[in-house]
């Protein structure tokens, strides 16, 4: 017999179990108290009845005092019946109709109960089996992708595909290398976040070092990088710093239409962390913020440099939009090793840059240990790091580190 049919016949068989108890201790003051009282009438005017007949009898009394007197009795008894009968009337329909009501309501409302509370998609058996088959059917799937990525390891897309899968399957020992071969393949900022993600849920949801380093390079480059400002937001709320979170996804809904289906996940998660932060629940949708406030944001704690890029008007005509920009800063001694960079392309110029620990090339040799900088910003044809002579460039030196709204224009020309 189908299990499923088996649970709900037990679920039945209580029910009603139930019911014909609770029924029976309405229906039994409905059945019993009229024959209760009449018998405690005939226990009270029985004996004296025949008390009086004894003692007529023995002519105690005369005989229009036996029949006065027994009339009495006989009415006493005949009123207190009545009485009887009229309480018990007014109450047995009221058992009988609470009897029939708690027969219906009580399986309907257990019903109900476990809708709410309960899982009625259990007793799909396909339902059942298709969450039973699901987890076997991820494995069964990274185990394929990996075996084709054996003979083929060149698709990123691929190791991008076999990365998630893993993760759904909560092995992300495994998923790591996978975006990493991923990342390898293709450097894309998105694929980065991922693996940035993955790295802080294998960590239980700790986004501090890498993770972190990798969401601050991303918005460095780009700071209306929708995925980057989510996860910015993500990582400060599991850190419990709401208000920083309120920011990040604030920034990250300004880059949504209307229209955009993770608006609403996005307003939920705005919500909570308002209300973790005693703040009121989200306004309408407010104007996107400024560059300057998104760098502001992106370095608001630790030594950091941040402005604005720009162009000489008499140079735009030397370069092409597909030329890299490089900015970054150097110490101020003369070494040549890059403090911190970031890489851009001349179609994103002007922008809003920040250079931070997280850019550094050299751990040993950061931002933070400088008090002062040289900060330069160079546009090479090669894409190459390399100055090379005719690249476009522009210098400010003796920066302190630290600084903000610095203005960096390109207008020198590389010997």
């Amino acid at each position: 017999m189908n299990s499923n049919f088996v649970f709900i016949l037990i679920a039945l068989a209580l029910t009603a179990v139930v019911v014909v108890v609770l029924m029976w201790g309405l229906l039994r003051s409905r059945l019993t108290p009229e024959h209760k009282h009449e018998q405690a009438n005939t226990k009270v005017y029985r004996p004296q009845l025949l008390d009086l007949e004894k003692e007529h009898a023995e002519g105690v009394i005369s005989a229009l005092s036996f029949e006065q007197t027994r009339a009495e009795l006989l009415g006493r008894m005949l009123e207190d019946t009545a009485q009887t009968e009229n309480a018990t009337g007014s109450k047995s329909p009221r058992a009988l109709v609470s009897a029939m009501v708690l027969a219906v309501l009580l399986p309907v409302a257990a019903m109900s109960t476990y809708v709410w509370l309960g899982q009625p998609q259990g007793l799909d058996p396909q339902m059942t089996a298709a969450e039973a088959s699901q987890q076997p059917d991820l494995q069964a799937m990274a185990d394929s992708l990996a075996q084709k990525l054996q003979t083929d390891s060149s698709d990123p897309q691929r190791w991008v595909m076999l990365g998630r899968t893993y993760r759904a399957l909560n092995q992300y020992d495994k998923a790591l290398p996978a975006y990493q071969k991923a990342l390898d393949l293709r450097g894309d900022d998105d694929i980065a976040l991922e693996r940035a993600e993955v790295l802080a849920l294998r960590r239980g949801g700790d986004f501090s070092g890498e993770p972190w380093a990798v969401i601050r390079q991303v918005l460095a480059k780009n700071a209306r990088h929708f995925n980057g400002l989510a996860l910015a937001g993500s990582a400060s709320y599991a850190q419990g710093d709401y208000k920083k979170a309120i920011q990040y996804w604030q920034l990250a809904r300004s880059e949504l239409n209307e229209n955009d289906e993770e608006l609403k996940g996005l307003d939920i998660a705005l919500n909570t962390a308002r209300e973790k932060a005693g703040e009121p629940a989200m306004a309408p949708k407010q104007p996107a913020p400024s560059q300057a406030s998104v760098a502001s944001t992106v370095s608001a704690s630790g030594a950091a440099l941040s402005g604005r890029v720009s162009i000489d008007p008499t140079v735009k005509a030397q370069i092409a939009p597909t030329d890299v920009v490089f900015v970054y800063a150097t110490p101020t001694d003369g070494q040549k090793m890059p403090l911190a960079i970031l890489r851009k392309t001349v179609d994103n110029l002007p922008f809003d840059f920040v250079l931070d620990d997280s850019m550094a090339m050299n751990s040993a040799s950061k931002l933070s240990s400088q008090t002062k900088v040289m900060l330069k910003v160079r546009i090479s044809k090669s894409g190459e790091a390399m100055t090379r002579s005719g690249d476009w460039m522009g210098v400010l030196e003796n920066v302190a580190v630290g600084s903000r709204n610095l203005k960096l224009v390109v207008n020198q020309q590389a010997p």
